[in-house]
């Protein structure tokens, strides 16, 4: 039996089996061929790929297309869009993990929603003032009670409308109820956080693409408690100052041509946090991050 040829979009991926979405909107279970592997090679959610299948046959891939992008957490490709849900409140937000994921974002050229979700029982103010500053665009949302928060869901939309867009974070922010409020039709499991340890239960395990029209896809991913930028080598020295926009604008014209921008008398990245125009949680996690990837040696 002859096998056919067909283009589509990975919308899962469970344990090496793939849903494969084709342009007609059927989906199929496909298998990656071997040579994958052997090139270290994972096909991906947001995976434009080909894929060959007879009848009654389970499809193969057989050509990953070039790809935009790809992230290694969340694991993902041809992002245009990456939501990252931050909790004002339990769990208590964790701004290192923030900006290291908005470094990577940045340096991957995919533009970043900020939700701050749990606005109904913590302070959104603060987080969103310092990432406005940024350059980022923010938007308060109370996901279990979301009636009063309709301009956030309208921006949602709008910045999310005919582009692949996935939404990330730590485990326990409600990644997956922010989802269910702005796209109510999804009806995902949402899970609840441990009182004990105030950590978010896993309940998103696989990344999954869902597609909301003819050119809008939103993913969930399964959430994390911690993000290794610089052991997963998503991140190097010299492309550290571009992922940090906010600061590199003042970067630009300091007078030191060999300046780190962490600590150095005269600095113009110094004096703009001296003066308030840089925050400093986005400058301590510009400076650990800075330390930790100076110990990169090339080889490692």
């Amino acid at each position: 039996m002859e096998n056919i040829s067909f283009e589509g979009i990975i919308t899962k991926s469970t344990g090496g089996l793939y849903t494969v979405e084709k342009k007609d909107g059927v989906s199929e279970d496909c298998r990656a061929k071997g040579a994958f592997r052997h090139s270290k090679i994972t096909p991906l959610a947001g995976d434009r790929v080909t894929f060959e299948k007879a009848d009654g046959k389970e499809g193969f891939i057989t050509k990953i297309h070039e790809r935009k992008n790809s992230l290694i957490r969340p694991a993902v490709a041809n992002v245009d869009l990456l939501c990252v849900v931050i909790a004002a409140k339990n769990p208590d937000p964790d701004l290192f993990i923030l900006d290291k994921l908005c470094a990577v974002a940045k340096h991957n050229g995919i533009e970043v929603l900020l939700i701050v979700n749990k606005d109904d029982i913590g302070d959104s103010d603060e987080i969103s003032g310092i990432y406005t500053k940024a350059g980022f665009k923010v938007v308060p949302m109370c996901a279990t009670s979301p009636t009063g928060y309709e301009k956030s869901i309208d921006v949602i939309r709008n910045e999310a409308k005919n582009k692949i867009s996935f939404f990330t974070g730590a485990s326990g922010v409600g990644k997956s109820s922010v989802l269910n409020a702005v796209y109510p039709e999804l009806s995902l499991e949402t899970g609840e956080i441990s009182r004990k340890i105030q950590r978010g239960k896993h309940t998103t395990r696989v990344t999954t693409l869902f597609k909301m029209d003819e050119n809008t896809y939103v993913g969930d991913t399964p959430g994390f408690s911690m993000l290794d930028v610089v052991g997963f080598n998503m991140l190097d020295s010299e492309s550290l100052l571009s992922a940090f926009p906010d600061i590199e604008e003042f970067a630009l014209d300091c007078k030191y041509k060999k300046c780190t921008h962490v600590c150095e008398d005269g600095c113009n990245v110094m004096a703009a946090l001296e003066d308030g125009k840089i925050s400093l949680s986005r400058h301590e996690s510009y400076k650990t991050l800075f330390n930790e990837l100076k110990e990169v040696k090339p080889w490692d």
